[in-house]
């Protein structure tokens, strides 16, 4: 089977890296790789999909949202998200799921605990942002609040939560026991964050979506303040098995797909 991850810009993903590991250890002899594809060119994604003998793909930033109307058809999480991660081609048909949400909880629970009683703000309102702040709504009492610069970017959002606009964050973000951000912003090299750390709660966890680096700007901040901290890496993880999983109806192995992407980023 051939699969591959679609996102621009793409060469920094470790996709390709974790999911051979996986096929690896399951001794499968599958493909995966990625695939750089400009928004300019997306209109294309049905052929450039058949080009490759695709039988199923992962879907990165910026094209979460973009990736709907070309799919027959989602599951009811999708729906409900409005943004898909992964998407399965079988007998012809594009079905689009989100792994998102999936991945980055399973991780927070392994990391945290107990998820019922945590207030939680989200920084951003894109795809991951989405799938996110519907696992974590699964999970809580309490309603997720997401904070965005653009407040538009809220009016498809298919379930309820919390709206701010980023400049809000400054004064509200003491509420919370656990701050997330899903936005771009730090990634690579860049020595930018998204927004300031001032009076959280003393035991508050500051998390970071984004893998690479393993400790953005945002989160050496947060440490520096004395802050607990937790980065992308196990919904990176997570939300791969769950998408081979999705395509393929197997378990993926976990351990051999963290250790691969470990072994890449800290040696």
């Amino acid at each position: 089977m051939k699969f591959a991850v679609i996102g621009h810009p793409i060469e920094h993903s470790l996709s390709p890296i974790m999911h051979h590991a996986n096929f690896e250890a399951l001794q499968l002899n599958h493909e995966y790789q990625a695939l750089n594809i400009p928004p300019a060119h997306f209109h294309h994604i049905r052929d450039i999909a058949a080009e490759y003998a695709l039988d199923g793909f992962n879907v990165t930033i910026p094209h979460k949202e973009r990736i709907i109307p070309y799919l027959d058809d989602m599951t009811d999480e999708a729906k409900a998200i409005g943004a898909v991660n992964t998407v399965l081609i079988k007998n012809g048909r594009w079905i689009g799921h989100n792994t998102d949400g999936i991945g980055f909880v399973k991780g927070l629970n392994d990391y945290y605990g107990d998820l019922s009683n945590a207030k939680i703000l989200i920084i951003g309102a894109g795809g991951a942002s989405k799938g996110i702040a519907y696992s974590l709504s699964q999970k809580t009492s309490h309603q997720i609040a997401v904070a965005n610069r653009t407040m538009a970017r809220f009016d498809d959002w298919q379930f309820d939560i919390e709206a701010h606009a980023l400049s809000e964050v400054d004064t509200i973000a003491h509420q919370y026991d656990i701050i997330i951000n899903t936005t771009p912003v730090g990634m690579h090299t860049s020595t930018d964050q998204v927004v300031s750390l001032q009076q959280l709660k003393q035991d508050a966890l500051v998390c970071d979506i984004i893998y690479i680096p393993a400790e953005t700007a945002f989160l050496k901040a947060a440490k520096a303040q004395g802050y607990d901290t937790y980065n992308g890496l196990d919904m990176f993880v997570y939300q791969g098995a769950e998408s081979f999983n999705f395509w393929t109806g197997q378990q993926a192995d976990i351990d051999a797909m963290r250790q691969r992407v470990t072994k890449r980023l800290y040696s």
